[in-house]
């Protein structure tokens, strides 16, 4: 997802295999979900700005951060044979009671300094991936309020029922002889 020439790279994982030997990748997929019931309007805004990020970072570092379904296609074209492919799933709910309050808060105070770290260059990803500078104002002061209000109050967090979910790709093949 990071690499601008995704086959180039399995290739040369190909070309340092054993004969016999496996290649494997694991990459997000296109499937990706978040959905806060309490407010329709912002999910739809949220996968509008995940589905611009993406596009964005496409058109201006030409990398493909949705390649998990293309690698089986990558590998045949590598040379590689007997592809196997899973999805691996992961959703999570801050609400979880499995999840200590702990790491769910710490979690949250990660990703939260990451997006301020980020906000500009992600700007820049959304502005190319098509959302107005006032949508991603808007979203970004959502993300900002929303995340806010559930970090302060342990409660609120705990009744978040928000949903997010992402899939992956865990794809292998074998260096032919």
């Amino acid at each position: 997802m990071h690499l601008t020439e995704p086959l180039k790279a399995v290739k040369e994982m190909v070309r340092v295999t054993k004969t016999g030997g496996s290649v494997v990748a694991l990459e997000g997929g296109k499937m990706s979900a978040f959905h806060n019931p309490d407010d329709e309007e912002y999910s739809k805004l949220a996968e509008r700005a995940y589905d611009a990020w993406v596009n964005g970072i496409r058109k201006l570092e030409g990398k493909e951060f949705k390649i998990g379904e293309k690698l089986p296609g990558i590998f045949q074209k590598a040379g590689l044979s007997n592809i196997k492919a899973e999805v691996q799933a992961d959703a999570w709910l801050y609400s979880d009671p499995r999840r200590r309050l702990s790491d769910v808060k710490a979690e949250l105070r990660f990703d939260y300094s990451v997006f301020k770290e980020r906000r500009r260059k992600d700007r820049k990803y959304l502005l190319a991936g098509g959302l107005s500078n006032a949508t991603i104002t808007s979203y970004f002061n959502r993300l900002e309020d929303r995340t806010e209000a559930v970090m302060s109050d342990d409660e609120n967090l705990r009744r978040d029922a928000s949903l997010y979910a992402a899939t992956f790709f865990l794809v292998s093949g074998v260096k032919k002889g």
